[in-house]
């Protein structure tokens, strides 16, 4: 990659589906009606799996991470928020275990479940190796309850301060924010499903963000719930959504692609 000119950041976090007593995995299991949708614009995605979808679909992972990037979710997809700093430690570490024994490598990013996200955290993920961190939403909507942090961030891939991860500072490890269209609007999940293609399209008409995020949950391919009748309109919306970002001139580009193109000034 040579340019930081328009980047867009697909991504997916895999995991057990939502809203479920048990743990099923319904959406991991036909993850692949996604994956054909970037395999056919070409996308690079980042793939942030949890340490259970691992060891699970180990020989599906493997398949997967021929076309695509295969990055840390957390072991066991528990919020942060409600884990003290030990047992971060050994969500991280559990699962760089599992990962280390499957691809012989160590894995470099990381998005923690539900975006949950603070200083201790990322001083874990810098200690334990990790490239970058995808997790920081810098421009939440007003109108969108969120149980996580408050307050903006920087909307382009940035090298956090030590104490405080949402302005710029001298951590060594990269932050690439989850970043929306105007006021914050992602471009994710329910989000696609439900705005009209419409809308996207008048708001790339009159601005496109030097970087931008297109992403989801392995769940957001099932028809439940919270999202009746919305999944069709699902595989619809995302495909014409990454056709528009090509007429855009966005480059599509993974989480490892990023932080080689971010990391230079670091050097």
């Amino acid at each position: 990659m040579k340019s930081k000119n328009k980047l867009c950041f697909v991504s997916i976090d895999i995991e057990h589906d939502y809203a479920d007593k048990e743990k099923f995995f319904r959406g991991v299991e036909n993850l692949d009606k996604i994956l054909d949708i970037f395999r056919k614009h070409g996308i690079p995605a980042t793939l942030f799996i949890t340490g259970d979808v691992l060891e699970k679909y180990k020989e599906t992972v493997i398949k997967w991470s021929k076309d695509f990037e295969i990055a840390c979710h957390s072991y066991s997809h528990r919020f942060w928020n409600t884990l003290d700093h030990k047992e971060r430690q050994g969500e991280l570490d559990k699962f760089k275990i599992l990962y280390s024994s499957i691809f012989k490598a160590e894995p470099i990013g990381f998005r923690s479940p539900s975006h949950l996200i603070d200083e201790d955290a990322l001083h874990i993920l810098e200690e334990e190796r990790f490239s970058y961190d995808s997790s920081v939403v810098p421009n939440y909507p007003f109108f969108k309850k969120y149980r996580g942090y408050k307050g903006r961030a920087p909307a382009v891939p940035y090298y956090p301060h030590r104490t405080d991860i949402r302005r710029k500072g001298e951590m060594n490890i990269l932050e690439i924010p989850v970043a929306g269209q105007l006021f914050g609007l992602p471009l994710a999940g329910i989000w696609i499903a439900r705005i009209p293609f419409l809308v996207f399209r008048s708001l790339f008409s009159f601005y496109n963000p030097p970087f931008i995020t297109v992403n989801m949950h392995s769940w957001d391919i099932l028809d439940n719930s919270f999202r009746k009748s919305s999944v069709d309109q699902f595989f619809s919306s995302l495909d014409r959504i990454l056709s528009l970002l090509e007429t855009k001139d966005y480059t599509f580009v993974n989480g490892r692609q990023i932080y080689e193109i971010f990391s230079k000034d670091k050097r």
